[in-house]
């Protein structure tokens, strides 16, 4: 293994704990971590984009991103995840809203333990923010079925993007609506919603380092909380 992971070591994902293990490698592509192998075993490629190597140990199971994959494959995902949790695992999904009628089927049939979703923002600015357009009925449908997990969390990452300003960050009013809009959504003020910075701007797609904004000061983010909490009480700053 040492020798196979010298020859591929860019394309082993390692975490501050080591490599994720089991690994599988097909002569062609690596498949890591054990929900994308049975993924692939079970589907081959048509669970791409749905699941990848998560970082979750012991019962727990993460990389699984609902919103992810191709729609055309839900029936398989439904299987995969059937398979884990009848295997005694506990799954945490993510998702930014998108395959709405994918992540109703996976909470109303309790296949998954907690629930991560990125409102990104407005719906309106969805494909500025994440290059694809989302409408409002399919957004507000993952946001309540997300808050019918038996443990969610609704999370706004303020990440730069293009918009027809310039490259900016979200704006506090902007995070106050993404807010407002879970509550019209939900009918409730009370649901964990985080902000948070990004931990790391030097993987942007098509934006360099000198194009990037200033980084958000904690004086910054304590107005995006301030502006969050009118529409949602627990709204909290994300470490």
């Amino acid at each position: 293994f040492s020798q196979f992971y010298r020859s591929n070591r860019s394309n082993i994902f390692r975490s501050k704990d080591g490599v994720e293990f089991p690994i599988l490698y097909d002569g062609n592509s690596i498949r890591q971590g054990l929900g994308a192998i049975v993924g692939y075993l079970m589907a081959g490629k048509g669970l791409d984009g749905f699941i990848s190597v998560g970082t979750l140990h012991g019962s727990w199971l993460d990389g699984i991103h609902i919103s992810r994959g191709n729609p055309d494959h839900a029936d398989a995902l439904i299987q995969l995840l059937s398979f884990l949790k009848n295997s005694g695992l506990k799954l945490q999904i993510t998702t930014d809203g998108h395959n709405a009628d994918i992540i109703e089927s996976v909470v109303e049939k309790n296949l998954c333990d907690r629930a991560i979703m990125s409102v990104n923002g407005p719906w309106q600015l969805y494909g500025q923010l994440t290059g694809r357009t989302i409408d409002k009925a399919s957004l507000a449908k993952s946001i309540c079925h997300v808050c019918k997990s038996p443990e969610y969390e609704l999370m706004t990452e303020l990440i730069p993007f293009r918009s027809n300003d310039g490259i900016r960050y979200l704006t506090p009013e902007e995070v106050a609506k993404t807010a407002e809009f879970i509550e019209e959504a939900t009918g409730s003020k009370k649901h964990p919603f985080k902000i948070r910075r990004p931990d790391d701007l030097g993987n942007l797609n098509n934006i360099s380092q000198d194009q990037l904004p200033e980084a958000l000061s904690d004086a910054a983010m304590f107005k995006y909380r301030t502006a969050a909490r009118r529409f949602m009480v627990m709204a909290e700053i994300k470490k």
